[in-house]
């Protein structure tokens, strides 16, 4: 007997399906990510389609994520909306003025991958993805997404009334899995070890310098 081919279901008022509100309001469950992952992966390197559709869905996405998770913002919003860092912060880059500013580094050793390394800079809710100089006993710690959207003059009064001090006090450590390997390595060459570790020092050292001109830069 055939399997009848399940077509998603349209939301009346936004003309989108309930797996692709859900993906967009960060809620998409493994079924509903599987049925709409080809959409997505096109749509998402397609960053005017993917601008049409959170216009198209924003209110709705917005009002239903910030009834639920007060003091923060979903996904699409910090790709999308979020505060840009300034022009001339990457010159001569593609992506200088198209980054989120990001969320404020409080504390922790090491720094922003691309400030000492050669990567394109990348942000997830605010916060890097990749990061030099890891240490599981000093990580990286920022602000709140409550405490930014304060500083920015982004939270909604409704939002205002329902958080306290403590979510503007509150801080998020850094995913260890964002830590780029900067050793101690091992393996059978012994040349390659040590040009791996040279390499890793370099680096290291480059780190104090770097986050000097990231405070200056995103006070």
């Amino acid at each position: 007997m055939p399997v009848k081919k399940r077509v998603p279901k349209e939301r009346t008022k936004l003309g989108v399906s309930d797996e692709l509100f859900a993906w967009l309001s960060d809620e998409a469950t493994p079924e509903q990510e599987r049925a709409i992952a080809f959409y997505v992966i096109v749509l998402g390197n397609d960053e005017a389609k993917l601008r049409e559709l959170w216009e198209q869905a924003r209110d709705e996405v917005l009002s239903h994520w910030i009834a639920a998770h007060p003091g923060t913002r979903p996904t699409l919003w910090w790709k999308l909306e979020a505060p840009r860092q300034p022009l001339g912060r990457f010159p001569g880059c593609g992506w200088d003025g198209e980054l989120c500013e990001p969320r404020r580094l409080l504390r922790g050793a090491g720094c922003c991958a691309w400030a000492v390394m050669a990567h394109v800079p990348s942000y997830s809710l605010g916060l890097p993805t990749l990061w030099a100089g890891y240490d599981a006993d000093d990580p990286p710690i920022f602000e709140s997404q409550a405490a930014y959207l304060r500083r920015h003059s982004l939270l909604l009064a409704s939002e205002k009334r329902c958080l306290g001090p403590s979510d503007y006090t509150e801080t998020e450590e850094l995913d260890p899995g964002c830590a780029v390997d900067l050793g101690p390595f091992s393996g059978p060459s012994v040349e390659g070890i040590a040009w791996l570790t040279q390499w890793a020092s370099k680096i290291r050292e480059r780190i104090p310098a770097a986050r000097k001109e990231l405070s200056r830069s995103t006070l």
